[in-house]
Order: structure tokens, then sequence, then C-alpha cells
């Protein structure tokens, strides 16, 4: 039992690998709700540490006087039910800081010999105090367990009733969301395949700290002999390198989030003992499963040389357009022809040939942290190549963009992303060029209205383009590829375990209002009058 709650306490106080202790989070989880006496002791909570201390000296019924075995200070410790027959005992514990300098201990009191003191003393360095408490506390657990520290009583010496009653609190209060999870995927028959509901939530919790967790418990089920908690915990790490894997093709997120990645973020946790040497193992077995399941979806998906000549046509406009700049004439008539291949590729499909297919997405880096004109543009290129759209914060604070579809689509897609920036530097340079007699501070808020007029009149003509598009392809096929692709997509995206939320876009904006118009005409001209021919 002392081993459970020596194991549970050091755990409450270490971090996951890429996130905060259970003791910090239980913290910043209840301080917002709590009274101005309830702060002041989850405050405390939040900077307790690891001390190894002696027992000097009672100085009042409820107050003791200690020593830091790091520092040599003499602490005062707030506590009224040590017997003052262990008064020069060495001791193990966590104190926490009371705002009048007392401390107080947080869990168990776990006396030491001489050989766990001195396991203890190789954390601490002269002049610098504890070097490393948590690993300290780690090291002197784990020599009083194999060498059968010493038992005093009234420090790690209790009636039986209380030992099981704080183990009950702690089984109610450790079990986070993934040992939740997993005691459902526990209950699952075997042979099984477990609820939606269940998998759902596995693909929300996926994040490379999640994985880390679920690989170490599988190995610390399997030590305990508990086989069925083992096999969850892996079920849910591959359902989480699953999704993960996807999120990548996708194009979500612009942190490295590989697998390579990760197995060297793994790798290094097992060389400083943070992670079991299983928990590689089950990686690696795990990756090989994801990829084989990559590459069978792969095969199955229909028309391969058919989608390869039209992402080639594609990457042959961007060769004729993004690369030698263009027109917004130009620009329209790129757009148009990439639908004429999209449509023509997307109704030679049948339906189940385009659910085979695995859907893919890009991610756009902006190198911004502000919204632009431009970005006005996003949604409705989405739209006219049937696409998902979503917008991201990457690690730098810089906005990305990401389309999410069929693969001819997101190239698609992403080409006419390309299209429209070039499109708004050549129509910019040109209405500043027209624009030169004015003022350089009227010309800034003049410049802006126009790219705001631009993006709304290219919006435009690409809406009515695709309202033109969807009429005549069901007039002369008599299919709709709209509901059909988007039903796809919406079942290839909750496989991602991504969580949107709407932003609104009701913003009022003072706009300069001939720039404005200009710039709205400009992009109401696109016509494909001066062509682009196919590649």
């Amino acid at each position: 039992m002392e081993a459970f709650a020596l194991a549970g306490y050091l755990a409450l106080f270490t971090p996951a690998l890429l996130g905060a202790a259970p003791i910090e989070r239980f913290v910043r989880q209840r301080r917002a709700d709590a009274d101005e006496g309830g702060r002041a002791a989850l405050d405390a909570l939040g900077r307790a540490s690891f001390y190894l201390i002696q027992l000097k000296s009672r100085v009042t019924p409820k107050m003791l006087s200690v020593k830091d075995m790091a520092s040599g200070e003499n602490l005062s410790l707030f506590d009224e039910d040590i017997p003052d027959a262990v008064l020069g005992a060495y001791v193990a514990t966590w104190l926490a800081p009371l705002p009048d300098g007392r401390f107080v201990a947080l869990g168990p009191l776990t006396p030491l010999d001489a050989g766990a003191l001195a396991e203890g003393l190789t954390f601490v360095r002269p002049g610098a105090g504890m070097s490393n408490p948590r690993r300290c506390a780690a090291a002197v657990y784990r020599h009083v367990m194999r060498h059968d520290g010493l038992r005093i009583e009234g420090l790690n010496l209790f009636p039986e009733d209380l030992l099981e009653e704080l183990a009950e609190v702690a089984e109610e209060e450790e079990y986070d969301d993934l040992d939740r999870l997993a005691f459902a995927f526990a209950a699952t028959k075997k042979g099984d395949e477990p609820e939606a509901a269940l998998i759902r939530e596995a693909r929300k919790l996926a994040a490379a700290r999640h994985l880390f967790q679920a690989l170490t418990r599988n190995a610390i089920s399997r030590q305990h002999g508990r086989g069925d908690f083992a096999e969850a915990f892996s079920r849910i790490s591959f359902i989480m390198m699953e999704t993960l894997d996807r999120r990548a093709a996708a194009g979500s997120g612009d942190e490295d989030r590989s697998f390579e990645s990760m197995a060297a973020e793994i790798d290094r946790a097992i060389a400083e003992n943070y992670l079991p040497r299983e928990a590689r193992a089950l990686f690696d077995e795990l990756r090989r499963r994801v990829m084989a399941s990559r590459r069978a979806t792969a095969d199955k998906g229909p028309g391969d040389a058919e989608l390869a000549r039209v992402l080639q046509r594609i990457q042959a406009l961007r060769a004729k357009t993004v690369e030698q700049g263009c027109t917004e004439q130009e620009a329209l008539a790129s757009a148009k022809k990439v639908a004429e291949l999209l449509d023509r590729y997307g109704l030679s499909l049948g339906e189940v040939e385009m659910r085979d297919q695995a859907c893919e997405g890009v991610g756009v880096d902006t190198g911004r942290q502000r919204r632009a004109p431009i970005d006005e543009c996003i949604p409705t290129i989405a739209l006219f190549c049937d696409c998902k759209m979503w917008m991201e914060t990457g690690v730098s604070g810089a906005i990305r963009y990401v389309f999410f579809g069929l693969p001819a689509d997101v190239e698609a897609a992403h080409y006419l992303y390309d299209l429209i920036v070039v499109t708004f530097a050549t129509e910019t340079a040109r209405f500043k060029n027209e624009d030169m007699t004015i003022a350089s501070s009227a010309r800034r808020v003049s410049t802006r209205s126009f790219q705001i007029g631009l993006a709304h009149g290219i919006g435009d003509k690409l809406k009515s383009l695709k309202v033109e598009r969807d009429a005549a392809n069901r007039l002369s096929t008599g299919r709709d590829l709209v509901p059909m692709k988007a039903s796809v997509i919406e079942d290839e995206l909750e496989k991602l375990g991504l969580s949107f939320h709407a932003k609104s876009q009701n913003r009022k904006r003072s706009v300069a209002p001939d720039a404005y118009h200009a710039g709205r005409a400009a992009g109401r001209k696109f016509e494909p009058r001066r062509g682009v021919e196919a590649a």
C-alpha cells in the first residue's frame, strides 16, 4: 500500500512529457471559483516541492523546527500530529510554503535510513540546493521500496482502514480522460469494434503528449498483469497515431509532428527515464500498422493515371500564370480552365470510386499575424473547388489556412490561392501607379480600400461561376457532384478529430468609396476573353 501512496504523490507532481503536472492542472481548474482563502491554499499547493528534512524540535504544540538538508536552513513546519518520539529522524516529504513563511507537509512522511538519505543527497549541489526535486523523489522512493526502508509509528505506520480510505480517494481522483477512455475500450467485447463515440473521443485526444501517456500506460498495465487495459491503451494509441498521420496529410499544423520527430522525442524521453523502453517498441509496431493501412488505402484509389494527368495540367497552368505573373482576366481564364478539368474528372468517377479516394489537404502559410483583404477570398476558393477550409494559428503566431478535400480539388484550391496572390500584387501595383497624385497617408487607406473591393469582386465572380458550373453539370449529366463530394469530405474530416470554432466576420470597416469600387469593378471584370490555352 505504501508503494501506491509514494507513486501516487510522485505522479501528482510530475509533469506529462509535453504538458503540466496533474497538481498544476488541479490548481488552475479550481482557482477561478475559489474564495480568497481558497486561492491562497491553491497557490501554496502549486509551489509545493520535494524536501529532505531532519525533524529537530517542537517549538509549539502545533509547530516543529526542521532542517532542510539541501540548503542547511531551519524551517518551521506546521504539524501537531508528529510524535515527539521521532524527533531527530530524517524524512522525505513534499512541503507547501504558506504566506507567513511556514510550511505544511503534503502526503506521506517517509523516514530515511543512511542509505536512502545518501541517495537523496546525490541531488544536492553545494551552494545551489537540490538540482531536480522530482527526480530526487523518484530516486529516494525507489531506494526505499527496494531496500525495505524504515517503518516508524506516527510517520509511515497507520491503521489499515485509514490506508484503504486514502487509496480509494486516490483511485477516484487520479483517473483522467485517457484512463476513463481506456476503461470504456476494455469493456468492449473481445472481437467487437469499439463504439463510434469512443473512436471519436480517441481522435479528439490525439496529440503527442497523450500518445506518449498511452504508450507508457500500456507498459505499466502489462507489468501489473492487466492485459485488458494494456490492449485498450494499445488500441487508443493506434487510433491516435492514425489520426495524427491523417492530420499531417491534411496539412494541418505547422509543427513537425511526423512519426520520425515523435520517435526521436520518445528516444530522448527514454534516455532521461521519463518513458519506459517498451514505449518505443509499441510505437514502432503501431507505426508499421498505420503505414500498412495508408498503403492499402492508396492502392485501392481509382483512376490513378487520370488523376495524375489532371494534377499535371493544373501544375502546367501554374507555370503559365503564377510563376510568370498575370492580370485578373488571365487569372479568371485559368480558374475556368481548372474548373473544367475538375468537373470532367469528377464526372468520370462513380460514387464508389469517389468514396474510395483518400482526402488530402494543403496548408498555406501567410507569414502574417493579422488578417489582410486577400484572406476574404479563401472561403470562396474553397467553395469554388468543392473543398473545406479552416484557419489555424501557427507556432510562430502566423495565420495559416488549410484546404481539405479530394486530391485534384485541393491541388486546384492551392493553385487558385497562389494565382490570386499574384493577381493582388499585379492589380495593386497598377492601382498605385494610377494614384500617384494622392498623399502617402491617404494612399495607404486608398490602397487597402482597393484591395478590399478587389477581394469582394473576385469573390462575387467566382461564386457566380460556381453557380453556373453546377447548373450546367446537372443539366448535361443529371448528376450533382457537390453533395456527393461534401459527404465524402465530411466523413474524412471527422477522422481528423479536430474541433472547429466559428469566428464572426461581421466587421465594419471604413473604406475610401472610390478606391473600393475601383477594386470591386476590377474583380468583377474577370472574363476569360484573353484565355489561357490548355497546357
